[in-house]
């Protein structure tokens, strides 16, 4: 088999089916890079296509490396992983310092704390306002993602080194590694070769495969939860150094016992299989090393079988929130070890499991026929229009349907769909509606916007797009005083607060410290 041929062919059909502007995929062994593959544009508006120079953001991909970089502290002995948060930032004393959270807990990302705080870019005031904040669940108790919790692990390395985590980082990983071109910040300075990231147009609606994209814009970051800019074939090497178990090319990078640390999943892990900074699976019978990494403008994939002696490192300018890279990242894998190509996993138009859609949901007046055709394709009629659905990439459908393109599809015993619950029976909201219910936006750019819905009588809140808005479509539930629990768990840190409603239509919400206007006011869908 051409390697090289096959992943030409596999990258240029998932620019043909996604809106993918460029890709940078680097395949590797413990020897070395065997295979290099480009395709498409690191600028599209000017026509620069990928190089092997051309720097992308790996976004959470970076949270392996401050892994890797508390390991080597750990090493050097100048931290432990269970020491408690507070005894390097003293400031952080969360629940009344009632509840010790340690540096494995912000590692395993079970510390309790909130997914993000987007209200406050700089990384030192990030981690400074959430010094009393309030969790739900003991410490190590419950995994819940946390970017927050690898800021304030990027703030103990500047404590024990006496360094800014950039240097820490590129002294200690990227300049032993040989990632030459890859650097632990992202700045003005540092943007030399940095392929422009891409946005959908809208953020209003769940983008169709064909969605039209517009550039991202830049800013600067140097938090340790999405530091790191790279090439392909420099990440690559980091994918080499996790093949040889902590060494490359006969260079020990961190010690066994730490490495061995990293890739062990906690005792009794039964929902994640997260360990300290990487993702730890086992496919058929060999031990795959994951992460993913979504930015503003970027989506990577860092993959390595450390049994199969392979990894792969796929880089792009696509939206952040593009989780198909993911998929097809693993495929890549999966080929250079003897899988056939299967193009078809990556076809928005073939959804796997196509038969379990197939039906008439709801009653009339708001009902649905879906119906498949022998290729896995989906149809859905309303009205007597019909539309297609697609795989969104994240678990969810989404349709070009006019009267039904507002909001991603599920299936979960009844058809979901934005304030919809349609089965055999009717299942209407609650009336009147909500002062909560409508449209809210914000100026950050990692969760733009979202809605607010009733359904069955209860409130969730559902995101189009965003790096960081969640795609299970959480439920708001009341806790007194006009504040929700963001989600079903008890134990969920995630708080919403209603601003003030004078006309019966609250004006604003606040999401963790992050305000959020009601947006087209007046509009029947506000």
């Amino acid at each position: 088999m051409d390697v090289q041929q096959v992943l030409t062919g596999l990258a240029e059909q998932l620019r043909n089916w996604w809106p993918v502007p460029g890709i940078a995929i680097s395949v590797v062994d413990r020897t070395g890079e065997p295979a290099f593959v480009t395709a498409g544009f690191a600028n599209a508006e000017r026509g620069v296509p990928v190089s092997r120079r051309t720097r992308f953001e790996i976004g959470s991909v970076s949270k392996t490396f401050t892994s890797f970089l508390i390991g080597i502290l750990a090493d050097e002995g100048k931290l432990d992983l269970d020491a408690l948060v507070s005894d390097h930032l003293p400031w952080f004393a969360p629940n009344g310092d009632s509840r010790a959270i340690t540096v494995r807990h912000l590692l395993q990302h079970t510390s309790g704390l909130v997914a993000g705080a987007d209200a406050l870019p700089d990384a030192a005031a990030r981690g400074y306002a959430l010094r009393d904040a309030s969790t739900w669940a003991e410490p190590g108790e419950l995994f819940h993602y946390s970017n927050e919790g690898y800021n304030l692990l990027g703030l103990i390395v500047e404590q024990v080194t006496g360094e800014s985590l950039a240097d820490a980082m590129a002294g200690r990983l990227l300049r032993p590694l040989g990632m030459g071109d890859s650097a632990a910040r992202i700045t003005h300075e540092d943007i030399a070769e940095l392929a422009a990231g891409y946005r959908f147009l809208r953020d209003d609606r769940p983008p169709l495969p064909s969605a039209p994209l517009v550039p991202a814009g830049f800013f600067e970051y140097s938090a340790a939860d999405g530091n790191v800019l790279a090439t392909a074939s420099d990440l690559g090497l980091f994918a080499r150094m996790l093949l040889g178990r902590g060494v490359l090319d006969d260079t020990r990078i961190i010690g066994p016992e730490s490495f061995r640390r990293i890739v062990t999943l906690p005792v009794g892990a039964v929902s994640s299989s997260y360990a300290l900074g990487v993702d730890v699976e086992v496919i058929d019978g060999h031990t795959w090393l994951t992460h993913a990494g979504g930015m503003v403008g970027y989506r990577s994939y860092l993959a390595a079988d450390i049994d199969g002696r392979h990894g792969v490192a796929v880089l792009t300018n696509a939206p952040g929130e593009c989780q198909i890279i993911d998929r097809f990242a693993r495929h890549v894998l999966a080929v250079v070890q003897g899988a056939p190509a299967d193009p078809a996993l990556f076809d928005p138009e073939r959804i796997a499991d196509a038969q379990r859609y197939v039906g008439t949901h709801g009653t009339s007046p708001r009902r649905i026929r879906v119906e498949a055709s022998g290729d896995g394709r989906l149809s859905l009629t309303a009205d007597g229009v019909s539309g297609r659905l697609y795989d969104s990439g994240d678990g969810r459908l989404v349709c070009d349907h006019p009267a039904w393109s507002a909001y991603h599809h599920t299936l979960d015993g009844r058809w979901l769909y934005g304030p919809e619950s349609l089965g055999p029976c009717p299942c209407e909201p609650a009336t009147p509606p909500h002062p909560l219910t409508g449209n809210y936006r914000s100026y950050t750019p990692w969760y733009p916007s979202f809605r607010i819905v009733q359904r069955a009588g209860r409130l969730h809140m559902i995101a189009a797009t965003g790096v960081e808005a969640p795609c299970d479509e959480p439920e708001l539930v009341p806790l007194g005083d006009g504040t929700f629990r963001v989600g079903a768990d008890p134990r969920l840190p995630e708080r919403l607060a209603s601003g003030p409603a004078p006309d019966g239509a609250v004006l604003w919400v606040d999401l963790d410290g992050c305000r959020y206007t009601r947006s087209f006011r007046g509009h029947p869908e506000a």
